[in-house]
């Protein structure tokens, strides 16, 4: 029996990086999704705010679970290539980053992504290449 859309997302919560990083999804849907992260100390860099890693993998991941969205759970997108500008430092609160799937081919999905704090205001700006692998 294949996995539905849940099942994948509890797995996905449940998964030691994404407890490690506290990141929550919150949505996912054709083509889009929505994940958080409440900033704690373990995401801050020497200079006190958000490490560009940690927002790097929220971006990340929420561009993933849009192109899983997407994909009718037929394939499991790698990251092939990332880019992502870093637009506002942020040391507290709550960062949401919301992907939208822009181009989906038969192996190859692209997705943007936009990162902001609990403010509204924009923090990253990334564009994120996946290789669909198809599960055998």
């Amino acid at each position: 029996m294949e996995p539905t859309l849940g099942d994948l997302i509890k797995r996905g919560e449940n998964s030691p990086y994404y407890r490690l990083l506290s990141m929550k999804i919150e949505e996912v849907k054709d083509g889009y999704a929505r994940l958080t992260m409440n900033v704690e100390e373990k995401h801050l860099q020497f200079l006190g705010s958000v490490h560009g890693g940690a927002i790097s993998s929220l971006a990340d991941s929420a561009a993933a679970w849009a192109t899983v969205g997407s994909t009718d759970l037929k394939g499991a997108p790698l990251t092939v290539e990332m880019k992502i500008n870093f637009l506002l430092a942020v040391e507290s609160g709550q960062l949401t980053a919301e992907a939208r799937s822009i181009h989906r081919g038969f192996r190859i999905s692209v997705c943007d992504v936009e990162v902001k704090d609990d403010q509204g205001r924009l923090v990253a700006k990334s564009l994120v290449t996946y290789y669909l692998r198809k599960e055998s």
